[in-house]
């Protein structure tokens, strides 16, 4: 076999090349974005220098592939990764991350640092075919440096299933204070479910994880204009939700109540009204995830009407 080439895509031209890889690719939904490559290559979501591949003379036998929404100056998740075989994934991984975000894998100051999405089958852990696919793939990129992070729903809700109705208890108001939404954001980090949360403030001042949660969701194709603060009937802020737009569908980019105040059912009118300003503009459906592990807002969404579509595990 001869030396393999890593390299990233010289152009536009060069994105069918991506498909062309030997390799057997799975069978079983493992690594499958409901959109093609293809598909969101043509919608500005994958550039060429961020789409890498293996060659082994002409033929490609592994593949990476950084995402972002179009717009964004840096890919914020890593999704396709397939290859021959693990030692060929290990170093194709290797090469473009260095590449990418440095040998260390830490992105320079404010930029984000992509994490590997493994997309999976909802029951992939019972199909042996699935749980072999998907096995291979968190051996290269543990083996490539990067460690598991999460195991997250795949959601997704589509008019036709329902629409709760509009929540009437609490009271919603647009966003117009950062300083007022850091601060809620602080209070609803007080004791999150949420891993990534979680784990940021383990490194983090929860103010800096605030004011970075709410960069990032303001930085999605979607803006500003559907978030809502909550407030109860006695006039107390209880929560907050920041719906928006990925680039693919409409989605809700952070939902929380804050601590205090938990215990009311407040997500699930936060979840509703959300859903009824998509509604309302006519979007065709929502995509959401929420830990494995994050039982109450997995309940939640399962009550207002969504359906599991799939897991993805995350890797950082």
């Amino acid at each position: 076999m001869t030396e393999l080439v890593f390299r990233s895509l010289k152009n536009e031209s060069e994105f069918p090349l991506f498909d062309t890889i030997t390799a057997l690719l799975p069978t079983t939904g493992v690594g499958v974005r409901m959109r093609t490559f293809q598909d969101l290559a043509a919608s500005g979501d994958y550039r060429p220098e961020w789409v890498w591949i293996a060659l082994d003379g002409d033929d490609v036998v592994a593949r990476v592939s950084f995402w972002g929404p179009k717009g964004v100056e840096h890919p914020i998740a890593l999704d396709y990764f397939d290859f021959d075989t693990v030692e060929n994934g290990t170093a194709l991984l290797k090469v473009a991350y260095a590449a990418l975000v440095g040998p260390d894998y830490h992105s320079p100051m404010g930029h984000p640092r992509p994490e590997y999405n493994l997309f999976l089958p909802a029951a992939w852990k019972e199909e042996p075919l699935a749980r072999a696919e998907a096995n291979a793939r968190i051996e290269a990129a543990e083996a490539a440096g990067l460690t598991f992070s999460v195991e997250r729903l795949n959601l997704r809700w589509e008019p036709e299933y329902g629409l709760p109705p509009r929540p009437t208890r609490l009271t919603f108001t647009e966003v117009t204070d950062d300083e007022l939404l850091i601060g809620l954001l602080e209070r609803i980090l007080d004791g999150s479910l949420d891993a990534h949360d979680r784990e940021q403030l383990l490194v983090k001042d929860p103010t800096v994880v605030a004011a970075e949660t709410l960069e990032m969701i303001a930085n999605m194709p979607g803006g500003r204009g559907r978030w809502r603060l909550a407030y109860n009937q006695t006039g107390e802020l209880v929560g907050m939700v920041m719906p928006t737009h990925n680039g693919n569908s409409a989605t809700i980019g952070y939902i929380g109540v804050a601590i205090g105040h938990r215990g009311h059912g407040y997500a699930y009118d936060l979840l509703a009204e959300a859903m009824h300003i998509f509604a309302d503009e006519g979007q065709p459906f929502i995509t959401d995830n929420t830990d494995v592990g994050n039982h109450p807002m997995a309940a939640i969404f399962d009550r207002i009407g969504y359906r599991i579509t799939g897991k993805r595990m995350l890797f950082t």
